[in-house]
């Protein structure tokens, strides 16, 4: 059955993240290897009062580092503080490919969709009052997390922002 708020969220591709085990010299190799020429970092990001985990409350950390690989935000995440679904990545996997993200301009209308279709939320919440984030487990699929996001437009303003600044930057 086709549904078009799921058959919409290819054109919202944002961002591919990544979970690493330290952010340093993973921004090293994606510096060197994939020319991401600028990151900026996020230390000890909460995950706390408004998010869950495997459908419960959560509380946990990372570090962050967002770059930009022309168009394409990469994510890299470390994970800190707490059961996550990062350290559960870590842990099964090791450090990788971890979620293609998603910046759609109905938030609960397509992360409702993905559920109706039968995908698990494995973790949902907000990261200050501009970006809420929905995981989907897709595992089962043999794919990675697909992300969701839910950014206000002042969120928006500050990505656009980052992804001038790596254009301008110097590479390697």
């Amino acid at each position: 059955m086709e549904n078009p708020t799921i058959d919409a969220i290819a054109k919202h591709f944002v961002q591919i993240g990544y979970v690493v085990r330290e952010l340093a010299p993973a921004e090293a190799w994606f510096r060197r290897i994939l020319g991401v020429p600028l990151w900026t970092r996020m230390e000890d990001m909460s995950f706390g009062a408004d998010c869950s985990y495997r459908g419960r409350p959560a509380d946990y950390a990372a570090h962050l580092s967002i770059g930009y690989m022309g168009d394409t935000q990469i994510e890299l995440i470390e994970p800190t503080r707490g059961e996550s679904p990062y350290t559960e990545f870590l842990e099964s996997q090791g450090p990788g490919l971890h979620h293609l993200a998603f910046d759609v301009p109905d938030f609960e209308a397509t992360v409702a969709a993905l559920g109706e279709s039968g995908l698990q939320l494995l973790a949902e919440g907000a990261v200050g009052p501009g970006s809420h984030f929905a995981y989907f487990d897709c595992q089962s699929a043999e794919a990675s997390v697909i992300e969701i996001l839910g950014f206000d437009e002042g969120t928006r303003a500050f990505m656009k922002q980052l992804r001038a600044q790596s254009a301008e930057a110097p590479a390697g």
